[in-house]
């Protein structure tokens, strides 16, 4: 097999998009500032996340590093609630940014990975996760942006 036919790896597919962090809601802004002061990064935008009933901050740090901060906006019962119920916070989940999300899956899914979750559109993402009882407790995170065109 020549380099060319060589079958696509998830490293040539995929690149670290963001590092998420759930923390209490009295906590949210602290952690943000902190997260700007020592790194030097910059608040990038702050969204309201109806679906998961939370409020996410996104510190932009360098081209290939940013934090998504996300804290619960209600006692509703969430995974973001249930993970701050086990854990009382924490980092949470890396997130890989592809443009081959069907790629990523079915080589997810060739190496024995279960998917635990997934949405053809959550805020413009098309995103899948993994099972962290798999990975360590890391819950690996693919998104490709929705094209709004088609």
């Amino acid at each position: 097999m020549h380099a060319t036919d060589a079958p696509p790896s998830m490293a040539d597919l995929a690149a670290l998009h963001h590092i998420g962090i759930v923390t209490t809601t009295a906590r949210h802004a602290g952690v943000v500032q902190h997260l700007v002061r020592t790194l030097g990064g910059a608040v990038e935008y702050e969204v309201e996340d109806d679906p998961l009933d939370v409020l996410a901050t996104w510190v932009l740090v360098s081209e290939g590093l940013r934090f998504e901060v996300v804290s619960p906006r209600s006692d509703r019962a969430t995974p973001i609630t249930g993970f701050l119920d086990r854990t009382g916070g924490g980092l949470h989940h890396v997130s890989l940014a592809t443009e081959t999300i069907g790629t990523c899956r079915d080589l997810a899914l060739a190496g024995g990975a279960r998917i635990i979750g997934e949405n053809e559109d959550h805020g413009g993402w098309a995103e899948f996760f993994l099972d962290p009882h798999q990975t360590g407790g890391a819950l690996l995170h693919w998104m490709q942006a929705v094209d709004v065109q088609t």
